[in-house]
């Protein structure tokens, strides 16, 4: 009978520490999992405001401060430019640039920001994924919110990347991330009209 208990006592025992074995491993995984998704969506983050960032910063290469941006709305913006973002070389002739979200939404990517130059997708820019929503507010070159082209100077890019979570199912993870590019060549002539 002592010997009985013995080994259903070393079973019940075993078998607790298999569990907590597994419990280990598991949580050890989802750890793992998280970790990873948070360094590729931080690299993710990087990588889209060095893009935006460079965009802006050779907006209006060769042209008047106040012929630089097109279009100013709240969701696209189109500046110009006589610098060739494909091809990295500056050109004889001005390019229109424009940054837009998506109209469609995939169902892990979420939604694109689509950058075109002369309305062709950039090869090397052109889509910035897990987008949920992008907001630009510009300003002159004193700094007031603005909404006439022919007066910006700086514009705020507010982001929200959204992406789900590795585990945590219908629980989207979400990340808000507000840059200042500047309209370099314009900001730095500081534009002759406001």
């Amino acid at each position: 009978m002592g010997t009985l208990l013995d080994v259903i006592g070393s079973v019940v025992i075993g078998g607790a520490l298999l569990m907590m074995l597994f419990t280990f491993t598991a949580q050890l995984q989802e750890t793992s999992q998280r970790s990873l998704y948070t360094a590729t969506m931080v690299d993710h983050m990087d990588q889209a405001a060095i893009k935006i960032n460079n965009l802006f910063s050779l907006a209006g290469i060769g042209l008047s401060a106040d012929s630089t941006c097109i279009v100013a709305d709240s969701n696209k913006v189109t500046f110009r430019t006589y610098w060739d973002y494909n091809n990295n070389v500056l050109t004889d002739s001005p390019h229109s640039i424009q940054l837009k979200l998506d109209t469609v939404t995939h169902p892990i990517l979420g939604t694109a920001i689509i950058i075109t130059q002369d309305g062709t997708q950039l090869t090397d820019l052109g889509y910035i994924l897990y987008i949920e929503y992008l907001k630009f507010i510009y300003y002159n070159k004193w700094g007031q919110v603005t909404t006439n082209p022919s007066a910006v100077r700086s514009v705020d890019v507010l982001l929200t990347f959204r992406r789900d979570a590795p585990s945590l199912v219908n629980r989207p993870l979400r990340t808000n991330i507000q840059l200042r590019c500047f309209f370099m060549n314009s900001y730095l002539r500081m534009g002759h009209s406001v």
